[in-house]
Formats: C-alpha cells, sequence, structure tokens
C-alpha cells in the first residue's frame, strides 16, 4: 500500500450476495490457492504479508479451523471441570471425547421422533444436572418450597435426580426403578447385539458378550456410579476402554450414540413426563399454583442458587483449578496438535494440563 500508494476502503460483502466485485476476487483467490508455481516457492519468496507462527512452530493448516479447535478444547475443558460433575469421582472417568460426539450429534435433534423442543431441553439438563427436581426447586424457591420435603411419590428420600431413576414408588402400572432398569437392560442389549454384528479390528472371544454385560455401567440394582453417570449421557471411560480392544473409535462412537439417544427419550416419555403430571398434582394440593412460582422470581435469591446442581458436590482436589493451571501446559498441547496433526480430540488427556490464560502466542514475520 506505501509503495503504490493505494487508499484502500473496506467494504463488508454479506456472504453469497452475488456482488460482482466481489466475485472477481474469489475467482482470483481460488485461482491464486490452485497455481502449481505458488505452492512450490518456498516461504520466503512468498508475497504474503505474514506467516503465521505458534511457539516458534509454523502453522500449516486452516487457520480458522486452528483457533476454532483451540476454542473447543477450551470450552470442553471448562465444562469438565465444572463441580457438577465431581460429585462421585474424578472427571478422568468420562470420556470425554464420546460424550461430547454423542451430544453434538444434530441429526437427533431435528429428528421427528423428538415431538416437542422440550426433549432437547431434557437432554441437555439431565446431562447437566439441572432438571427442576424437587431438591432443585427447594434450592431455587425455599419460600415455596418447604426444604423438609421428600419426593412427593414416596416420601423417603429427598427428590434429587439420581432418585428419579431409583424412587421405589409403586403404582400398578408405574414404578421409575423398574422402568428404569427394564429400559437400562434394553440398551446394554441394544448395544450388545449391535456390537456383535459389527466389523471388529481382531475376533471377538466367545467371552466377550460375559465381559460387556458385567462391566459396572450396567448395575442398576443398585445403580453403581458409572450407571448414573451414563444415565446422564455421560460414556464411561471404562466402556470405552473396554470396546476400544476390539473396534475403532469411529465404530464405537458411532454404534453408542443412538441408542442412548433412544434410551434418553424413552426416559424423558416414561419416566419424566409420568413424574412431572403427578408432580404437578401435587404441587396443588400443596396450594402452589402457578401465578405463585412466576411471582418468586430468582433474582431473590442471586444466581449462585440457580447454577448449582440439585446435589451438594465436593469440589475434586484432583480436578485442576482453570486460574491456576499454567500457560506452558497450552503450549504444550498446541505445539503437539501441530506437529501430530489429527484434532483436538485426539489428545484428551489435555484438561489434565491445560489452561484458559492467554490461549495464544502467536508471532510474525
Amino acid at each position: 500500500m506505501l509503495q503504490k500508494n493505494l487508499d484502500v476502503t473496506l467494504i463488508k460483502v454479506p456472504a453469497h450476495a452475488d456482488d460482482p466485485l466481489n466475485n472477481h476476487v474469489d475467482a482470483l483467490a481460488k485461482a491464486a490457492h490452485t497455481d502449481s508455481h505458488l505452492s512450490s516457492c518456498p516461504p520466503s519468496e512468498l508475497m504474503a504479508p505474514c506467516i503465521l507462527q505458534f511457539n516458534s512452530l509454523p502453522v500449516d493448516m486452516n487457520i480458522r479451523k486452528f483457533i476454532r479447535n483451540i476454542f473447543d478444547a477450551k470450552s470442553l475443558l471448562t465444562l469438565a471441570v465444572l463441580p457438577r460433575f465431581n460429585s462421585y469421582s474424578s472427571t478422568s472417568d468420562i470420556d470425554w471425547a464420546c460424550t461430547k460426539f454423542c451430544l453434538n450429534n444434530y441429526k437427533h435433534f431435528v429428528s421427528h421422533r423428538n415431538g416437542r423442543s422440550e426433549f432437547c431441553g431434557f437432554r441437555i439438563k439431565l446431562l447437566l444436572d439441572m432438571l427442576p427436581t424437587l431438591t432443585t426447586l427447594q434450592r431455587r424457591k425455599p419460600l415455596l418450597y418447604n426444604p423438609s420435603w421428600l419426593c412427593p411419590q414416596c416420601n423417603s428420600f429427598p427428590e434429587t435426580l439420581d432418585h428419579l431413576w431409583t424412587c421405589p414408588y409403586i403404582l400398578p402400572e408405574f414404578s421409575p426403578l423398574q422402568t428404569f432398569k427394564t429400559l437400562l437392560l434394553a440398551l446394554r442389549t441394544a448395544y450388545l447385539d449391535n456390537f456383535l454384528s459389527a466389523s471388529s479390528l481382531i475376533p471377538l472371544p466367545d467371552s466377550f458378550a460375559a465381559e460387556f454385560m458385567a462391566l459396572n455401567c450396567w448395575d442398576c440394582d443398585p445403580p453403581s456410579i458409572s450407571c448414573l453417570r451414563l444415565t446422564r449421557g455421560l460414556i464411561p471411560i471404562s466402556l470405552t476402554e473396554f470396546l476400544g480392544i476390539y473396534f475403532s473409535l469411529p465404530t464405537i462412537w458411532s454404534i453408542l450414540d443412538t441408542p442412548l439417544h433412544d434410551f434418553h427419550f424413552d426416559l424423558y416419555v416414561q419416566i419424566w413426563l409420568c413424574r412431572s403430571i403427578f408432580f404437578h398434582h401435587w404441587e396443588l394440593a400443596q396450594g402452589i399454583t402457578k401465578k405463585m412460582k412466576n411471582m418468586m422470581t430468582s433474582s431473590a435469591l442471586g444466581p449462585s442458587s440457580i447454577l448449582r446442581p440439585s446435589s451438594t458436590i465436593p469440589l475434586d482436589s484432583s480436578t485442576p483449578s482453570l486460574t491456576t493451571a499454567s500457560l506452558d501446559s497450552w503450549v504444550s498441547w498446541v505445539s503437539s496438535s501441530i506437529i501430530r496433526g489429527r484434532s483436538w480430540i485426539s489428545h484428551l488427556d489435555f484438561w489434565r494440563r491445560l489452561t484458559v490464560q492467554h490461549l495464544l502466542r502467536i508471532s510474525f514475520w
């Protein structure tokens, strides 16, 4: 610009606006991108104004994808260290790559089987332990919901998220615990049938079915920690590590995805909706009306009472703090992803050593 005394005005052009000048620029850019002479020139001879480097490594990849991958990693790290995921054990017991894949499979969110958008909200709230159970409502609106009240169905235990599936309440045609056990065992059967018919890396031994069914994520009477996490949509690492002996990751993820979605849909219809109808009538019996609930605004209680999950969760000392993890860990991980390639999700030890401080140190030539 200085050498040729150019005066440049930047104009934002909407995508696909069919602007003649913008189309001409696009054509020139595509032609330059496919120019064999340009691709064979060493970097020092290129006329590009800069070459992106990270930690003295040239970023030889799509820059937008590079930046997006880093912020994807940051987002998943922020999710993984939430206290609500540390109520039972370390977050390292969760296969975050598979969990993210199952949650982000958008084809299910537009499936005709959803019926209504409430099911999408149910899955997300189930994962985050934010369903409006009685314990959640007691914390949000203690003046309206007496903190001493127990589960409206069994009147024996606090109604937490986990209690939804273990409530001993029994009616002739409805028992949450029995329904949950039936659905979980049906999920196990669907998974087993799919894996037995899938292409494996090595021949499956005769003991495969027995070993698969013996995994503790299927222990539902009483439900194990892995079982309760799987119910929320948090894939236990013990499950994927066992399957990883015999199957590739894409095969494992694709098989686990759809049956888990169907399992959540059945939980939504057969347990949550039935419980919600019962809970509505119970509220009316307590004199709690919709008008009263609307009057009890959350602002009077402060934001902290809304964001906490329904159970009392101790912080896991083994979980890294977002404010204390070192910057070198980010540098190490990003450098590794540049050298080794593949998606950031391939380096799934990242949450042990990443930080959200100053994501990038980029220098330009």
